[in-house]
C-alpha cells in the first residue's frame, strides 16, 4: 500500500517513467490511496480527482482509488461530502475504460449508518472491483469501535458478497477479528510503524508503553532476541507487524474451524469500549445469521455475549415460524442460552454440542420415531411418516430410518442432523418453492441428476432460509426434484457469487 498523492507531489516524473512497482521496490500487488487521508487530515490537497485517477492509471497501480471526500461531522456536512464523493466516483468510472487496474468504490457517510448504506448502494450501482469503508481512523483513534463497526455493517447490507471489502485504516490487531466477522476482507494501516514512533508496543489485548515493560510478552523473532531496553523504533515496528500478522493467521484458522465467535468473545475483554461494541452486535443479528454456517463442531458458552450468537437468534426465529404455522412440541426443556428447546432436539447442533461452565446436562430419553419426527419438523416443517424401521450405531444414536425397504433419512454423526434420502420427495411435495430449494439452470440439470457438484454460477434461485451446511433440495426451473445435497454457501452467497461450488450432491433422483 502506498500513497499516489504523495508520489504525484514528490516523485511524479520518476513514477510516470518507471512505474509504481519500481519506485517503491516491490513487485507484488500494489494498492494506492488517492490522497483522501491527507484531505481528511489537512482539509485540502493540491490535486484534482481527474489528475489523481489518471496518474494512478499511468503508474500501473494494481488497486487504485478515486479522490473521495472523507471525514466525520454533522449530517448536513456528510450529505454534502457524500454527494461529491459519488460525483467523483462516476467521473472515475468514465475515465477508466479498459483499465488493467482494480478500482475501489469508496464508501463514506461519517457516523451515520443510513448515509453509509446510501453510499454503498451508489458504489454498487457503479460496479467497482473493490469496495472500501473509509473515515474510520478518527473513530479508532478515539476508541469509538461501535461506530466504526456500525459503518462497516451498514455498508455490507448493500454490497455484493462476491467482491472484497476494504476497511481503510483498521490497524490495531485487537479489533481485526470483529472487522472480519462483519465482512471486512482487506485492511491497510501504518499503525505498526506509527505506534512504534511513539514507543507503543502492540499486543492482541491492547497497547503498552515500551518504557514500562520489564519483560517482552511475545515470542516473535524480535522479542526472542532482545530485552525491552534494546528495542529501537525499527525493532518495535517489526514486533508490531509480527503481532498483526499473527492475529490475521489466528483469525483465518478460526474461520476454517468455525470458531470465530469464540475468538470474538476472548477479544472483547481487551478494552471496555471493545466490549461495549461487541454487545451492539445484537443490532447485526439478521445480517450475521444470514451468513453463519448452519452447523459446527461445538458451541462454547464463554460469557454473557454467547447469547448474541447467530445460532441463538436462529433458534428463536425458527420457533416463532413453526408456532405461526401451528407446528408445536409437547415437551420443552431449558437449555441455556437457548431457553426453551423441544426435547426431541437435545442431541442436534447446537443444543447437543454446547459446552457450558460446570457439568454437562444429560439429554432426556425420547422414543426413536418421536425424536426423528421432531428433528424433521424443526428443520423442514414437515413430519416423517409412521411405521419406520430405525438403525442405530454402537453408541445408541440414530443412524438410518427406513420405510419398508426404502432408506428415508440418515443422520449425520457429527451433529445429528437429517440427511434426506426418500424423505426429500416428501419435503418437495409438502413445501412450496423456493423453500429449502436451490434452483439450477436447466442447461446443467443433468449434471445434478448425475451427482455432480452444483456451482454458484449456475444457481438461478434459492430459498432465503438456505445456509451453508444445510441439507437442501436441488430443482430445475419447473421445480422438478433433481437431487438433494449439502449447501456449501448461504442463500445470499449463492446468488451473488459467480464461481465456486454451491451444493455438494448426496442423493440423486
Amino acid at each position: 500500500m502506498t500513497n499516489a498523492y504523495l508520489l504525484w507531489k514528490n516523485k511524479r516524473e520518476k513514477a510516470l517513467k518507471r512505474g509504481v512497482h519500481k519506485v517503491i521496490g516491490f513487485e507484488g500487488p500494489v494498492m494506492t490511496d488517492s490522497g483522501a487521508f491527507q484531505l481528511m487530515q489537512y482539509g485540502n490537497v493540491d490535486v484534482t480527482n481527474r489528475e489523481v485517477v489518471e496518474f494512478q492509471e499511468a503508474i500501473g497501480s494494481d488497486i487504485a482509488t478515486p479522490l473521495d471526500l472523507p471525514g466525520l461531522g454533522t449530517r448536513v456536512k456528510m450529505v454534502s461530502n457524500l454527494k461529491e464523493t459519488i460525483k467523483r466516483a462516476r467521473e472515475c468510472k468514465e475515465l477508466i475504460h479498459d483499465s488493467k487496474s482494480l478500482w475501489v468504490g469508496p464508501i463514506q457517510g461519517g457516523a451515520f449508518p443510513t448515509l453509509r448504506r446510501k453510499s454503498a448502494r451508489a458504489m454498487r450501482e457503479l460496479d467497482f472491483d473493490v469496495y472500501a469503508v473509509g473515515s474510520v481512523v478518527p473513530l479508532m483513534n478515539d476508541y469509538r469501535f461501535a461506530e466504526a463497526f456500525d459503518a462497516l455493517w451498514a455498508a455490507k447490507q448493500e454490497l455484493p458478497l462476491n467482491k472484497p471489502v476494504h476497511f481503510f485504516g483498521a490497524g490495531h490487531p485487537m479489533m481485526f477479528a470483529f472487522a472480519v466477522a462483519l465482512g471486512a476482507d482487506l485492511f491497510d494501516s501504518a499503525a505498526y510503524s506509527l505506534f512504534a514512533q511513539r514507543g507503543k508496543y502492540l499486543t492482541i489485548t491492547g497497547t503498552k508503553e515500551l518504557s514500562e515493560l520489564e519483560y517482552l510478552p511475545c515470542s516473535c523473532p524480535v522479542c526472542r532476541k532482545h530485552e525491552p531496553g534494546e528495542l529501537d523504533e525499527r525493532m518495535l515496528a517489526e514486533h508490531n507487524l509480527w503481532v498483526s500478522l499473527e492475529e490475521m493467521a489466528r483469525i483465518r484458522q478460526a474461520i476454517h474451524e468455525n470458531t470465530l465467535w469464540e475468538l470474538l468473545e476472548e477479544r472483547a475483554r481487551a478494552h471496555p469500549q471493545l466490549s461495549y461494541a461487541f454487545k451492539r452486535f445484537s443490532r447485526y443479528r439478521n445480517y450475521l445469521e444470514s451468513l453463519d454456517v448452519f452447523t459446527k463442531k461445538r458451541f462454547f458458552m464463554l460469557s454473557g455475549e454467547s447469547r448474541l450468537r447467530p445460532e441463538v437468534y436462529r433458534h428463536t426465529q425458527r420457533m416463532k415460524e413453526l408456532s405461526g404455522r401451528g407446528i408445536g412440541y409437547r415437551q420443552l426443556v431449558d437449555l441455556p442460552p437457548f431457553k426453551q428447546v423441544p426435547v426431541e432436539l437435545a442431541g442436534i447442533y447446537p443444543f447437543g454440542q454446547r459446552v457450558l461452565p460446570g457439568e454437562r446436562e444429560q439429554a432426556p430419553a425420547v422414543p426413536d420415531w418421536r425424536k426423528a419426527d421432531g428433528i424433521a419438523r424443526y428443520l423442514y416443517g414437515v413430519g416423517l411418516p409412521r411405521g419406520l424401521r430405525f438403525e442405530k450405531g454402537k453408541t445408541g444414536r440414530l443412524r438410518r430410518a427406513y420405510k419398508g425397504d426404502e432408506l428415508l433419512v440418515s443422520f449425520r454423526a457429527s451433529d445429528g442432523m437429517i440427511i434426506p434420502h426418500g424423505f426429500a420427495r416428501i419435503i418437495h411435495k409438502k413445501t412450496r418453492p423456493p423453500a429449502f430449494r436451490v434452483q439450477v439452470d436447466d442447461e446443467v440439470q443433468e449434471f445434478a441428476r448425475k451427482g455432480k457438484t452444483v456451482f454458484a454460477k449456475f444457481v438461478r434461485g434459492c430459498g432465503p432460509e438456505v445456509r451453508a451446511g444445510m441439507e437442501v433440495l436441488v430443482v430445475n426451473s419447473k421445480d422438478e426434484l433433481l437431487a438433494s445435497g449439502t449447501a456449501l454457501l448461504s442463500a445470499r452467497e449463492m446468488l451473488d457469487f459467480d464461481e465456486g461450488p454451491a451444493v455438494k450432491i448426496r442423493v440423486r433422483f
